[in-house]
């Protein structure tokens, strides 16, 4: 949905951020800015979910005597299964 939005916006930031999107209008800089925090808050979750994942394998496993660095491994493998779902 669309709608037309008059705001009172800083035209240094403006410029700076058509300047580093490489974008030629005012709207699809701030456009592709705002997709931008969106995609960014897309990969935080990801990495939050990715996280408290490896914690729960870590305390499933309990204490390792052996190689400390199992659940690591395990935890890439899950990672790297749930990328290749979701790409």
């Amino acid at each position: 949905m669309l709608r037309f939005k008059h705001l009172r916006l800083d035209q240094e930031k403006i410029e700076r951020v058509k300047r580093i999107l490489n974008t030629k209008t005012e709207t699809e800089a701030l456009d592709k800015a705002l997709e931008k925090v969106i995609q960014e808050d897309q990969e935080r979750l990801q990495r939050r979910k990715v996280v408290k994942r490896m914690i729960e394998l870590r305390k499933s496993l309990g204490k390792i005597k052996e190689d400390s660095a199992k659940w690591v491994r395990q935890a890439r493998k899950e990672r790297d299964l749930f990328n290749d779902r979701s790409a």
